[in-house]
């Protein structure tokens, strides 16, 4: 008996500390601490963490426009967050995601501003501009990390800076809008805007683009052979060149896939909610994607985390008005749990290396 209930507890405990471990499992009380700090943090700036917490989901959830922004936000928020995961697999660290999306945008819309054609056509065209930007601007990056050995931290940060100076130089030039006194383009035409869908419910054709493009990215990466190859380069580069695989093929394709959903990112946003590009014009999608990709842990995570990281992008307008707290406190809970993430990953490592060093 004795010894029964001795097995039992040590399975209990053997499971409960491979769950402690799982990723899935760190990325949710990462999470859930975060929130547990923003309302600690609400309480200590005068206000009801319950009506903090109300504000935002209300701000962002209640009314067809929040609605219709939140999923705006959550279609950058979910592609920019693939664009940062599917290269990670693979061991390549995409951090020029923002200047991607920036120049996917302009390359739609100077297709767009430049085209008269059936909307079925300029849209697709426009589209696939996006993508081929995105390529374009990772391409220097992945040149020298497979030619050079170069970081690509270093080398997609400044791409950044790059791109966006671009997209400046383009809606203060060439694709200026001659009726307004700061850079911008001219509207798209309304003929070549994405509709909603279902049409009239206010909800953007470009969230359902981004959920197949989720659960594709999902089956890809746990399916396929080439799912396997991705996690082989990415776990151990020198057993899968052992083993046979094609490690800077699947690199490069990895690279190039996410880029390419960075730049429909771009071509996205514009043509389903904000229909110009100017100075200033998007928000820090690209770079919020970094802590969606690490939290969401897989594709579907992504979707999950992205949406969760939406509602409090658009609701935080609302709880400051509503409450009096400050709305920057979402930039903290976007860092937060990324630090509470890795900190806790680091724990569990720890706590794995000294259990098998007895």
């Amino acid at each position: 008996m004795r010894w029964s209930l001795a097995l039992k507890k040590a399975t209990v405990n053997k499971m409960l500390r491979a769950g402690w471990s799982s990723s899935a499992t760190l990325a949710v009380a990462s999470v859930v601490l975060s929130l547990a700090a923003l309302c600690l943090c609400s309480y200590f700036a005068g206000a009801s963490p319950l009506k903090v917490m109300l504000s935002l989901f209300e701000g962002a959830l209640q009314g067809r426009y929040a609605l219709t922004t939140t999923l705006s936000e959550w279609v950058a928020m979910t592609l920019s967050g693939l664009a940062v995961l599917i290269p990670y697999r693979a061991g390549f660290f995409n951090v020029g995601g923002q200047g991607q999306l920036e120049v996917g945008a302009v390359a739609a819309a100077a297709v767009t501003l430049s085209l008269t054609a059936p909307r079925p056509l300029v849209i697709l065209l426009a589209l696939l501009a996006a993508v081929a930007a995105g390529v374009l601007a990772v391409s220097v990056p992945l040149v020298l990390r497979l030619r050079r050995g170069a970081s690509e931290v270093t080398t997609t940060i400044m791409m950044n800076f790059a791109c966006i100076q671009f997209m400046y130089a383009m809606v203060t030039g060439p694709l200026k809008d001659p009726k307004s006194w700061y850079g911008t383009t001219p509207p798209v035409p309304a003929a070549y805007q994405l509709p909603s869908f279902p049409p009239g419910s206010g909800v953007p054709a470009g969230m359902w683009v981004a959920a197949l493009i989720a659960l594709a990215a999902w089956w890809l990466m746990n399916s396929t052979v080439f799912g396997l190859y991705l996690r082989a380069v990415g776990g151990n580069r020198t057993a899968a060149v052992a083993a046979g695989i094609p490690v800077d093929r699947v690199l490069t394709g990895s690279v190039l896939m996410g880029a390419a959903l960075a730049g429909l990112a771009g071509g996205l946003e514009l043509l389903g909610y904000t229909f110009r590009v100017a100075e200033g014009w998007s928000k820090s999608w690209g770079m919020v994607g970094i802590p969606i990709a690490l939290l969401g842990g897989n594709p579907l995570g992504v979707l999950a985390v992205g949406l969760l990281f939406a509602i409090l992008e658009t609701g935080s307008r609302s709880m400051q008005a509503l409450t009096g707290v400050p709305a920057a406190l979402i930039y903290l809970f976007q860092g937060l749990p990324v630090i509470i993430y890795l900190g806790l990953r680091a724990s569990a490592w720890y706590s794995r290396w000294t259990q098998a060093a007895r």
